[in-house]
């Protein structure tokens, strides 16, 4: 919506409320709510879909991830969208047909352009907030929009949210594997490849980084949205697929701690028009010392640092958190995770799945170097803190952490000496050898995969 229909949406709703207290209406209270409600159809448009199994998003639900995700846009006028949310066999609605994942999200996808484009047509802003497989939709529509822009409709005027987006670019799932077309029922005809009996696509578009505002949020170890770009770390896997559980249904609801941690959102900074969100949350695996009172948070957090150091490898993230150099004005993200950067410590789209990432050797040993002393520190800090004792000072870890400093100091030094010599030849900078990136592509096991699936598919499975 035009900024302009805007501020006369804001003289619509003053003047209501004067002329109400000039005319006593005050005694009619839903006078004044009909009129007040009349001046708020002018607002700033914004949709909120739910994830699979809520089609129908409730107060409850759009209280909740507006107040979480969207206080950027509080100009909107936020309401709930229908859209059907089914994964059939496993995620029906009992009132309606039954639908497998990608008939689902087809018919989410209709639901959705139905709204936002006449809006967009009539000059509004817009804005949309997709959830797991509504994120989808999302990201289905946006690659829509920009194949093939309707006439009348500025894509500036649209700005999309995502919480575990399956097909975020860095490291969303169905991102990560990349199928080649298949066969279709009784038929040799090359088809958009999909996963037997569960009618999930394949062959679906990542989520765009360019032409559309967009804010992505993800949790660490979020097996649909943050799924590990090496699967031959088996401890990565075992992570991702128990965060599908413990990570992953609670971005409208989360528990500070137990699973996300929404009150510590990081910035992971941006990839074109894309902005990037970690939320933080336990490592899966050790979630019950976690969650385990004062003993079990002894042992977290001895085991939790070398244990997410092993698994964020599996991201290309060497997990040192002190990596990497400014460049060109944009600082290092500062911080590990399960996710790929360069050597320079900015984000990296996935380049999908592979085997042994490229990390900057430096940065590998500053991770364990970091964990290691991590590993002493949490649990000191846990036995001071139930003996009623203040934590160990700033400078006893900086000491500890002297040599780790050491060995920033000095990779810092080489990728500047590295990136300054190698400025006409961006293939040969660091940030583009230690990019993250598999060294071996993981593509020729999941072509065989497809043609495993294409026997079942081919028989109508």
């Amino acid at each position: 919506m035009s900024k302009p229909r805007l501020r006369a949406s804001l003289v619509i709703g003053c003047a209501a409320v004067t002329g109400a207290m000039s005319i006593g209406l005050w005694a009619f209270p839903s006078e004044v709510k009909a009129i007040i409600a009349e001046a708020r159809l002018l607002a700033d448009e914004g949709w909120i879909m739910g994830g699979t199994d809520n089609p129908v998003p409730d107060q409850d639900y759009l209280n909740s991830v507006e107040s979480l995700y969207l206080s950027q846009d509080s100009a909107y006028s936020f309401q709930g969208l229908t859209t059907p949310e089914q994964f059939c066999p496993i995620v029906c609605n009992a009132s309606e047909p039954d639908l497998g994942f990608g008939d689902s999200v087809n018919q989410g996808v209709g639901d959705l352009n139905s709204v936002i484009v006449p809006a967009l047509q009539g000059g509004n802003d817009v804005a949309v907030l997709g959830y797991s497989q509504s994120a989808t939709v999302a990201t289905v529509e946006m690659n829509d929009l920009l194949n093939n822009t309707p006439a009348g409709v500025n894509l500036n005027d649209l700005s999309v949210t995502l919480l575990g987006d399956p097909n975020s670019p860095i490291g969303g799932i169905l991102d990560r594997f990349q199928f080649p077309d298949g066969v279709g029922q009784f038929s040799l005809s090359p088809e958009p490849q999909q996963v037997p009996f569960l009618d999930i696509p394949l062959n679906l578009a990542d989520t765009p980084t360019a032409g559309i505002a967009t804010d992505i949020y993800t949790g660490e170890y979020d097996g649909w949205a943050d799924f590990p770009e090496d699967p031959s770390n088996l401890f990565a896997d075992l992570n991702a697929l128990i965060g599908i559980e413990t990570v992953h249904p609670y971005y409208p609801d989360p528990t500070p701690g137990v699973n996300l941690d929404t009150t510590n959102i990081i910035s992971l900074g941006s990839i074109g028009n894309d902005n990037f969100y970690a939320i933080p949350a336990p490592l899966p695996t050790l979630a019950f010392m976690y969650d385990g009172g004062p003993a079990g948070q002894f042992f977290y957090d001895f085991f939790a640092p070398s244990a997410t150091l092993s698994d964020d490898w599996a991201y290309g993230n060497p997990g040192d958190p002190g990596a990497g150099i400014e460049v060109n004005g944009v600082d290092p993200i500062g911080v590990a995770g399960p996710w790929t950067v360069d050597a320079t410590g900015q984000l990296v789209a996935s380049g999908g799945a592979g085997f042994i990432p490229a990390m900057d050797p430096l940065q590998m040993l500053a991770g364990v170097e970091y964990a290691g002393v991590q590993s002493f520190v949490g649990p000191i800090d846990d036995l001071l803190q139930d003996a009623g004792q203040a934590p160990l000072s700033q400078s006893v870890v900086d000491s500890m952490l002297s040599g780790y400093d050491l060995t920033n100091q000095l990779d810092a030094s080489l990728l500047t000496a590295w990136t300054d010599a190698t400025a006409s030849i961006p293939s040969l900078a660091p940030d583009a050898i230690f990019s993250g990136e598999p060294l071996i592509s993981a593509q020729p096991l999941v072509d065989l995969v497809g043609y495993g699936f294409d026997i079942f598919n081919f028989f109508g499975a």
